[in-house]
């Protein structure tokens, strides 16, 4: 049903939407272990591709990318995910106004990003080491018992993510 109700949000309720989901997950990971601006998420994510046997540039560019049908993806996705279903359930049931979150709605392609990290850190610990302005990234699976392959996985549903199910 839930999913349902996310084909059903207007573009604007959607990113609100996802961007208050974003916000609780945010609450639970220190601010050491965040992305500190948009180039790092987008070079973690790299990372993590890579790790996963991906191409890194594969979910680089959001611009090219239908960015509410991501979106969109990405909250079906956390609704049908044990670990965030009730926060997003909780927001989807009663769909953010602007008077909850400001004025400003944030570009959706930041949006869509700050919630794949988001959700990525439900999945694994993410650390950022930061020396000389670059970023590395470790990825330790350590949450509850993970299985083999995990990185993988996670790397192939954040390009699943970006562009949609495989074409049959």
């Amino acid at each position: 049903m839930t999913a349902a109700v996310i084909a059903e949000l207007d573009e604007r309720s959607l990113i609100l939407a996802l961007q208050e989901v974003t916000e609780d997950l945010a609450a639970d990971v220190a601010p050491e272990a965040r992305p500190m601006d948009r180039d790092e998420a987008e070079a973690l994510l790299a990372a993590l591709l890579e790790a996963g046997g991906h191409n890194g540039t594969e979910a680089a560019d959001l611009n090219g990318v239908d960015q509410y049908a991501a979106a969109r993806r990405l909250l079906v996705l956390l609704v049908e995910d044990p670990a965030t279903a009730d926060v997003v359930r909780a927001v989807v049931a009663e769909p953010p106004s602007d008077t909850r979150l400001g004025t400003d709605l944030a570009v959706p392609a930041v949006v869509v990003l700050a919630g794949v990290v988001g959700w990525l850190q439900t999945k694994i610990d993410v650390r950022i080491k930061r020396k000389d302005g670059k970023s590395e990234f470790e990825f330790r699976a350590t949450k509850a018992a993970a299985r083999a392959g995990l990185l993988k996985e996670l790397a192939a549903t954040v390009v699943r993510l970006w562009n949609g199910p495989p074409q049959q």
